[in-house]
């Protein structure tokens, strides 16, 4: 059982294996290999052939559906300098926290459809809101333009130094051992489901603490008011300051950056049917050929090494595509999200 509480002041793992992806992530990856060539290709033409619309004529909004701090936020500004010197206009990243992403998807949504808004659409925004909503506040397919996947998150399950568990084994039975004496802390989707997940699959009594984020999440795990959430490396370097434990990581293999934090799966508890992914949008009824433009140019960027170190360094996996890739990436995520949250028990809001 979980309740909910609210803060005073004022998010599951990613289905590929120990070498690539697994079956559910296979065919999305296969044509992202596949796109990958005719990409490199477009993006050695000049300007003139590559673009048919004088664009962009103005700076460009980067819109983040998180605060600043987070990984998607951190994610966005590592590659906005590059953004910026291939288009040729200054790229603004705009944090526009609220309503698990909905603040953020409106504010993209009623933009013009020019290519001077683009969305840094996470699985919150596009996958979760719309399941979670019995009215969802807008259709993740037919309100937006697709433009290319972005990332994939890394999460790592943190506990507090006072609790007398090392492992998530541990972890579990300590939860069964004291019903409704463990709050844990929330700040994206990912982490809303996932320990909604745990909790029933082994019957714990929890409270809830949600945030608009994982930086003001962190505060109060420092502060000793929650004891527990799912966290990308973004945070990490102010956690494990205080001590904080890894007891897990929400992938199916284990990282190069802590190699000694098993798996969900290694812990003993199963994986789910969801990405914690992130991909670039513009507004519904974009011109094809600025959306081909952007693709194109932001594939170049994303398969940079510095910026793959970067990304690296923030526990996220790049994963730039084609727009039919991520098109259809959203339209298989809203299903899976949909039948993961209800098989967690996460009720319609």
């Amino acid at each position: 059982m979980i309740r909910s509480t609210t803060p005073t002041a004022s998010a599951v793992d990613s289905p590929y294996d120990a070498q690539s992806c697994d079956s559910r992530l296979s065919l999305p990856r296969r044509r992202l290999i596949s796109a990958a060539g005719s990409i490199a290709l477009g993006s050695s033409l000049p300007f003139s052939a590559r673009a048919q619309s004088e664009w962009p004529t103005k700076p460009i909004r980067f819109v983040v559906p998180f605060p600043a701090g987070g990984g998607a936020d951190m994610g966005a500004r590592a590659i906005s300098v590059h953004m910026a010197a291939a288009f040729g206009k200054p790229v603004l990243v705009e944090n526009r926290a609220g309503a698990d992403g909905a603040v953020a998807a409106l504010e993209v949504l009623k933009s013009a459809p020019d290519g001077h808004t683009l969305f840094f659409g996470t699985a919150t925004a596009m996958s979760y809101t719309p399941s979670i909503k019995k009215t969802p506040p807008y259709d993740s397919i037919a309100d937006f333009t697709p433009i290319s996947n972005l990332c994939i998150f890394t999460f790592y399950l943190m506990v507090q130094p006072s609790l007398p568990v090392n492992t998530l084994a541990e972890f579990v039975a300590y939860a069964k051992a004291n019903p409704g004496k463990i709050a844990y802390a929330t700040g994206n989707s990912t982490g809303i489901v996932s320990i909604a997940q745990l909790a029933q699959a082994n019957k714990l009594d929890m409270t809830h603490v949600p945030y608009k984020g994982e930086a003001q999440a962190v505060i109060d795990m420092v502060g000793g008011r929650v004891q527990a959430m799912f966290a990308t490396p973004a945070v990490l370097p102010q956690l494990l300051k205080e001590k904080f434990k890894m007891v897990a990581v929400l992938l199916p293999r284990r990282t190069t950056s802590y190699p000694d934090v098993p798996t969900m799966s290694e812990a003993g508890q199963p994986l789910v049917n969801i990405l914690p992914w992130g991909g670039l949008f513009g507004p519904a009824r974009m011109p094809r050929d600025i959306v081909e433009r952007i693709s194109r140019d932001f594939n170049v960027i994303m398969r940079r090494p510095d910026v793959a170190e970067q990304y690296e360094k923030l526990g996220l996996l790049p994963t730039p595509s084609t727009p039919e890739v991520l098109g259809t990436l959203v339209k298989d995520q809203l299903g899976a999200w949909s039948k993961t949250m209800r098989a967690a028990g996460i009720e319609l809001e």
